[in-house]
Formats: C-alpha cells, sequence, structure tokens
C-alpha cells in the first residue's frame, strides 16, 4: 500500500517551477508598471515644459536678444535657470526629432528630456552649449543623423539655427567636447553604441554650429519667425562670430568623412562577427584614431584595446584610405600589437 504522506514523483519539481513562473510573470509586471510610470511621467513633464515656453512673456524687443543680464557691481552674466526648468524646444527635421530642453543633467532631469548641461553656454548664446540625452529615449534619433543636417533651438529669445558640422565617437572620460568656445556652438552627446542594452561604454557627440547670416556676419535666428506660442520676436541677430558657418551647405572637411568612414566599417565588422560569433570576448572600438591627410590618400593608425583584440592584447591598426566619390574608402588595414606588447614581428596586413 502506498504512503499517502509520500510526494508522488515529480510533484516537487511542478512546485517550485510554477512558483518560479509566478514570480517571473510578477517580475515582468512590475517591470512594465515602471517603465510605464518613467514614460508618463516624462510625457506629462514635456507637456508641462511646452506650455511653460509657450505662456513665456514676450521679451522687450527694444534690448539685443540674449544679451546678459547685469547682476549687481557691474559685472554681466546671464541668469542662472533653475534645475529642471525649461530653456528651449530642441528640433531637427530631418529626423523628426523635438524635444524641450531643460535645465540640468542630472537623472531625474535626463529621464524628462533633454538636459542642457551646467556651466556650459545657454542655448541661443555664443558659446558652447551642451545638450545631453538618452540614446533610448530622446536622442534616439541621432543615430540617423549627418553632417549637413539643420538643427534649430526655439527659446523666448526667438528661432536660432545650427547646422551640424562632424560627429565623433569618444570616451566618457574626454571632457574636451564640453570646452568652451568663443562662437556659438550646439554640441549634442548621447551615449554609444545605439543598439547596446544596459551601460554603454562610448559616448555619441554631434557639433554644430550657428548658421552666420551672409550679410550681416552674425549668428541669428533662422529666417521662419518662433513659434507664436512663445510670443518671441522673428529674426534678431546675436553678437558677432565672422568664424561661423554661411546660409549654404555645408561642405564636411576630409578628417570627418575619413572618420565617418572607418565608423561605417566598425559597425560592419561588428555585425559580420556577431552573426558568425566569431568574437565572443568583445566587439571592435577604436580607443583614438590619428588621421594624416595628403590629398587623395589618407591614413588613420588606430589604437584598439585589450577588450576588443581577439588575441587578448592591444592592438594598432593601420586603416588606408582612397578618396571615393562623396567621401573615403578604406583600401587596407594592418594589424600589429602595440609598442609595448610588439616583438619585431611583422604586421599582418588585410583587405577590408
Amino acid at each position: 500500500m502506498r504512503d499517502p504522506l509520500q510526494a508522488r514523483p515529480g510533484s516537487r519539481g511542478a512546485g517550485v517551477l510554477r512558483w518560479v513562473e509566478r514570480l517571473l510573470l510578477l517580475a515582468g509586471v512590475a517591470m512594465l508598471g515602471w517603465v510605464a510610470v518613467i514614460v508618463t511621467d516624462a510625457t506629462i513633464a514635456q507637456r508641462m515644459a511646452r506650455e511653460s515656453l509657450a505662456i513665456a512673456s514676450p521679451v522687450d524687443t527694444s534690448a539685443s536678444p540674449r544679451e546678459p543680464a547685469r547682476a549687481e557691481g557691474g559685472s554681466s552674466r546671464s541668469p542662472i535657470p533653475v534645475r529642471g526648468s525649461a530653456l528651449a524646444e530642441l528640433s531637427i527635421p530631418r529626423l523628426h526629432l523635438s524635444a524641450v530642453v531643460l535645465h540640468g543633467s542630472d537623472a531625474h532631469t535626463l529621464r524628462r528630456g533633454p538636459g542642457h548641461l551646467e556651466n556650459t553656454a545657454l542655448p541661443g548664446e555664443s558659446g558652447n552649449a551642451v545638450i545631453a540625452g538618452h540614446r533610448d529615449t530622446f536622442f534616439r534619433p541621432l543615430r540617423d543623423i549627418q553632417v549637413g543636417d539643420d538643427v534649430f533651438v526655439d527659446t523666448r529669445q526667438g528661432r536660432f539655427q545650427y547646422r551640424v558640422t562632424s560627429l565623433r565617437v569618444v570616451k566618457p572620460h574626454d571632457l574636451s567636447v564640453l570646452n568652451p568656445t568663443e562662437d556659438a556652438v550646439l554640441t549634442l552627446i548621447t551615449c554609444y553604441p545605439f543598439w547596446v542594452l544596459g551601460d554603454a561604454p562610448d559616448r555619441f557627440v554631434v557639433r554644430a554650429v550657428g548658421v552666420r547670416d551672409a550679410a550681416t556676419a552674425t549668428f541669428t535666428a533662422a529666417a521662419t519667425p518662433s513659434r507664436e506660442a512663445t510670443g518671441a520676436p522673428p529674426v534678431t541677430p546675436l553678437a558677432e562670430a565672422a568664424s561661423l558657418a554661411s546660409n549654404t551647405p555645408v561642405v564636411p572637411d576630409d578628417e570627418s568623412l575619413v572618420r565617418q568612414a572607418l565608423e561605417r566599417f566598425r559597425h560592419t565588422y561588428n555585425a559580420r562577427s556577431l552573426s558568425h560569433n566569431d568574437r565572443p570576448d568583445g566587439l571592435l572600438s577604436f580607443e583614438t584614431c590619428a588621421v594624416t591627410l595628403a590629398t587623395d590618400r589618407a591614413t588613420a593608425v588606430c589604437d584598439v584595446p585589450v577588450l576588443a583584440s581577439a588575441e587578448g592584447d592591444p592592438q594598432v591598426w593601420t586603416v588606408a584610405l582612397e578618396r571615393a566619390a562623396g567621401g573615403w574608402a578604406i583600401r587596407s588595414i594592418a594589424v600589429e600589437e602595440s609598442a609595448e606588447m610588439r616583438g619585431g614581428r611583422p604586421a599582418n596586413t588585410r583587405s577590408p
């Protein structure tokens, strides 16, 4: 006779599986709820920010726009915005990107919109205005940005136009992109690569310069007036910036085109490696690349860190490029160990 107290074979294992299934289901529901809360909070924050820009009182048209407020003691400086307050609406028409920029770079502010980094120029002012955003939310469209794209910034003082001149990928500790400038420059920063889940190892940097009015040689608001809801005046000049871009299309410099060719190759190389499962230890990344130009030929010497090296040692990739229609094409790549690891062995040359 079977002991009724004896558990049936497999019943305990089935019970554990049922509990695991319930826990996973609860965890999934909790995560979806958290995402819904974040998305709702960001949507409400963006709507309120737009409303705050729309109800802003019209500026005094008798004064030059973006003229710094004069503090006590005679020194002039721009008023310090309140953290989380709406500064401007950033838009890139070709990418269908539109978001209100908030002041601050803390996690709470960046969840609600692109954040203006403290101690950098305000959007629309002369100087380097730096704006950061998450690659999986507001700045997701930046993955398709191109040199020559127009960027518009709608502030309480008017609509100001910038044009993209360069795209870069840098390490998180590279703070050179935050350096102040004399000219009106807009710097957009997000994490990179865009497809990585979790923390991304690099930063994607878009640099745009203010469009110069050819007649006045000044950084001006765009030819179209700002949104009527803002109550801001149309075309209004800023301080002189003679070296800024003109209204003619921007022609990217050769070094930027070479770096774009390197990035295209890196993306293709990594995609091919992932599809063949060739590189379980890490994807190809260029820590630094020194570019040398000579008429129709170029050379890029790139440091490849340990993680991306299949052999586990730092490498140096010497990439030879030739000028091609609309840019540069890679002709050959020489791979060798870095100086501290190299022992006189010849370089391995390959074609892409």
